[in-house]
């Protein structure tokens, strides 16, 4: 069985401010290892024979740097696909169905977002394999995280019966959980954190478009019918895909269709970056000044950081911004980017 790696790259990160901005979000960012979030997962579905050349999806202001990315990492994309405006993931996966039945016939596609860190790489393709069958009956499968804390930034997955060994049909997708009912799953188990990792066959999503996201689908569709070569890449027919109601493929089709599937556990320091927190931190070598200070996360773009006697705080320097927060209130980063948007402050976003 084929697989056709789609790299979803429209995410903002706005939660990794003051690195991550507009003209350079997250995904494009080194903040794990030497290579981007985006160079990551493009590496992590190339030179095996079973993925294909990648179709990487992503904003119409991205494409030079999706480009320059895939060269440094000396990847040739299948595609790429620019959107001309953002209209979240229902809408995407519609798209890449309806290309790979047309472009790559017989193969099941990967959904995969461009900015998830997974430290085992080997341990993943594995587990992508464990649903290649439930993917070719017709079902949607996404891939259900081992949960290793109560962790409220997420989404779980309820499991149901097993269908196969490590393949569960889906009882429920529950929203992100208050700290009491996340510590009750961890509890309870059966309950596994949502990756937003998709598997399927281009028929079987487009079947439950038709049948619970129609009009996502009718849009989306023609918008490609009406791309236009740009370059290396094709850009979305823009009052086509401007139509499109936006909306996520849990909301549209995973929270609706009797189709569901998920593999689990899946156990492979699996990470969405969705903070400060996940991000590895800059050391005193790399010339920053660190004195009788602990629990740090460190990021800069040229800055020196000198810090004394401080802990627990993320301290992040730009040629125009300084971020510093606990490291407990990780997840606010996003409020000051919506506070610099409602000050009209569009130079720092």
């Amino acid at each position: 069985m084929k697989i056709q790696p789609v790299i979803m790259s429209g995410g903002a990160g706005t939660r990794l401010w003051p690195l991550s901005r507009r003209a350079r979000p997250k995904q494009f960012l080194n903040l794990v290892t030497d290579f981007s979030l985006f160079q990551e997962t493009v590496r992590r579905f190339s030179g095996d024979g079973d993925f294909l050349a990648p179709l990487v999806i992503a904003g119409r202001d991205h494409a030079q740097l999706v480009s320059e990315q895939l060269a440094a990492i000396g990847v040739a994309p299948a595609d790429i696909i620019l959107e001309p405006c953002p209209r979240n993931t229902a809408a995407v996966a519609a798209v890449a169905a309806t290309w790979c039945k047309v472009e790559q016939p017989g193969a099941q596609i990967l959904l995969s977002p461009a900015d998830h860190h997974i430290e085992d790489a080997a341990g993943f393709k594995n587990v992508i394999a464990m649903g290649t069958k439930a993917a070719a009956s017709g079902r949607i499968v996404t891939f259900g995280i081992k949960p290793v804390s109560a962790h409220t930034g997420y989404g779980y997955i309820q499991a149901a019966q097993e269908l196969s060994p490590g393949v569960f049909d889906v009882a429920a997708f529950r929203e992100k959980p208050d700290a009491a009912t996340a510590q009750s799953y961890l509890e309870n188990g059966g309950y596994f954190w949502n990756a937003g990792i998709f598997l399927f066959s281009p028929d079987a999503m487009l079947s439950a478009m038709q049948q619970h996201a129609k009009e996502i689908a009718v849009c989306a569709v023609r918008a490609l019918e009406k791309s236009a070569r740009q370059g290396p890449a094709r850009l979305l027919d823009e009052t086509e895909f401007a139509k499109t109601p936006g909306n996520s493929i849990d909301y549209a089709i995973m929270e609706k269709t009797d189709r569901a599937a998920m593999v689990a556990p899946v156990d492979v320091g699996w990470s969405d970056i969705g903070g400060w927190n996940e991000t590895s931190s800059a050391a005193a070598s790399d010339g920053h000044m660190l004195i009788g200070c602990k629990d740090l996360i460190l990021h800069s773009d040229g800055p020196v950081i000198g810090a004394v006697g401080v802990d627990n705080l993320i301290i992040v320097a730009t040629g125009d911004a300084v971020l510093v927060a606990r490291r407990d209130n990780a997840q606010d980063v996003r409020a000051l980017a919506e506070e610099l948007k409602r000050r009209g402050r569009e130079d720092l976003l």
